[in-house]
């Protein structure tokens, strides 16, 4: 039913918005519904703040003692990617399952985009101030610079290169949902590469010296664990003093190709699975579309001994997708979700490091028969991976 601008939708009765909200299941209903107005956002202002406030507000309740909270709180990822125009000031949000786009948002075209994470965009500036960004609710959390010295690249008085920006972004939690305290950990690699993190309402970044070649991070039950190019695997615990410690080394087959990854074009990931394993995930890139993907599984063999946890290398994930890319890592159980391809790769990977030809990669990867096929039908790419989430 198309909505008419001669509508008073705004005097919709509070209790009629929530009984509209009641039939609305899945999360795409409900992007819809908050975001309807989303085109006409100057002229509908009010109309679009009351019917996303019911929303945010039917949510919150949603997650604490609906029936559909599972349903709800686990969502598949949506892809960000250009508007069919491929403006700079709008984004749009695109359901791979259904093959659709849901919404538009503001798209931040001034920052440097270093990942996504509960639903919110990591953003970094020229002159490194970092801005939390959620592109439905359209909230802002503005944290002090990173320390932009760190991104330089010299060797001895020569200078390699222009300054970069941080790799990899992951918070602890959606900040929303846990009155604004969260830590947000960042990737800063270089000659001299560095974890840096900022606990919510502090001034100043703390900066974990010595962590070169990191890849990826994963925060877990209280704690962030840190993977580097070589399989080492580290835990960072930042609730006190910061304490890190070694959980894993590197995968112990010498003759794996792995062990030469850096004469490789790759990108490596870590993702928790939903059973709460630590997947080590190596894209290799090829000529063609059909990348290659190495994956290992981090197994303890005893959590009462005192024995390091080892890699083992996987062929099958079973019914598990994972979502990889610039984003916070992700997983899903796919037959949760209609469309969703069990033993299978979503990947949205923007930048490879050490790619010649500055071909990305976007596919869904399959484990059981090895083909790789394209991830969107559009000729716009998509930038990366965003769980949104309604506060």
């Amino acid at each position: 039913m198309a909505l008419s601008s001669n509508s008073d939708w705004a005097s919709l009765p509070r209790n009629l918005l929530d009984s509209i909200l009641d039939y609305l299941v899945p999360m795409e209903d409900y992007i819809r519904f908050s975001g309807v107005c989303m085109e006409d956002y100057i002229r509908f202002s009010g109309v679009c703040g009351e019917w996303r406030n019911a929303v945010f507000e039917k949510l919150r309740q949603l997650r604490t003692n609906h029936k559909r909270h599972c349903s709800l709180h686990q969502q598949v990822p949506l892809l960000m990617a250009p508007t069919t125009d491929n403006s700079r000031y709008r984004g749009l949000l695109y359901d791979v399952m259904k093959g659709k786009s849901l919404c538009e948002f503001p798209r931040p075209s001034l920052y440097h985009i270093s990942g996504s994470s509960h639903g919110w965009l990591i953003l970094v500036d020229k002159s490194y101030k970092v801005t939390l960004f959620n592109p439905l609710s359209e909230k802002h959390i503005h944290l002090p610079p990173i320390d932009k010295s760190i991104f330089k690249k010299h060797l001895g008085s020569m200078r390699i290169g222009t300054p970069g920006f941080p790799r990899r972004a992951v918070l602890s939690n959606d900040p929303d949902q846990n009155h604004n305290e969260f830590v947000l950990m960042m990737i800063c690699n270089g000659l001299e590469g560095r974890l840096a993190f900022i606990k919510s309402g502090e001034e100043d970044w703390t900066y974990i010296r010595d962590m070169r070649y990191l890849e990826d991070i994963v925060y877990s039950n209280g704690l962030f664990y840190v993977l580097d190019g070589r399989g080492v695997l580290l835990s960072c615990d930042v609730s006190s003093d910061v304490e890190v410690k070694t959980i894993a080394q590197p995968v112990a087959d010498q003759n794996d190709i792995i062990h030469n990854i850096y004469l490789v074009d790759h990108n490596t990931y870590l993702v928790e699975s939903p059973e709460g394993d630590f997947l080590r995930v190596i894209n290799i890139k090829t000529e063609s579309i059909d990348a290659r993907f190495v994956i290992h599984k981090l197994v303890w063999f005893s959590r009462n001994l005192r024995l390091n946890p080892s890699w083992i290398e996987v062929t099958s994930l079973g019914d598990v997708s994972l979502f990889l890319g610039d984003n916070h890592s992700t997983s899903v159980t796919a037959s949760d979700f209609t469309g969703c391809r069990p033993n299978s790769i979503y990947i949205c990977q923007s930048r490879l490091p050490f790619s010649l030809d500055g071909s990305d990669t976007r596919c869904v990867f399959s484990l059981d028969d090895r083909i790789a096929t394209p991830l969107y039908p559009h000729s716009l790419p998509p930038r990366l991976w965003i769980s949104p989430k309604f506060v």
